[in-house]
């Protein structure tokens, strides 16, 4: 019983640490005001925090919502590509810069939620 809290406890905190190193190496690599610098921590960090959980331990059932997920997925990453394809000069259209920001936070954010959705869709899907 003391394994699996110790797991619990600690599986969490060694992930959190590879990835703030992960982080660190990418900053090196790519640099930090980079845009797909900003869109793979978030990716990463999407990752991990989906992660968490089964790393813990800690199990869930199919609900079979997993499509659903990579699907949302899907369209953050089509929005991640035209932000970037918009912040090279590549494509213009002026409708959507009205709703989508260019920002490396907002970049981050939704690197994130990708990657969360992705690996929760991949976790959870019918076997």
């Amino acid at each position: 019983m003391l394994l699996r809290k110790l797991m619990a406890a600690l599986c969490p905190l060694a992930l959190c640490a590879v990835v703030c190193t992960l982080f660190k190496w990418l900053d090196g690599w790519l640099g930090s005001s980079h845009f797909w610098a900003f869109a793979l921590k978030g990716a990463l960090l999407g990752a991990a925090l989906a992660l968490t959980l089964p790393i813990a331990g800690i199990r869930a059932r199919t609900n079979g919502l997993a499509g659903w997920l990579l699907f949302g997925a899907g369209l953050l990453a089509a929005t991640l590509l035209y932000q970037y394809l918009e912040s090279t000069g590549a494509v213009h259209v002026p409708l959507l810069k009205a709703f989508l920001s260019f920002n490396g936070q907002v970049v981050l954010v939704e690197g994130a939620a990708a990657g969360y959705l992705t690996t929760t869709g991949l976790l959870y899907r019918r076997r």
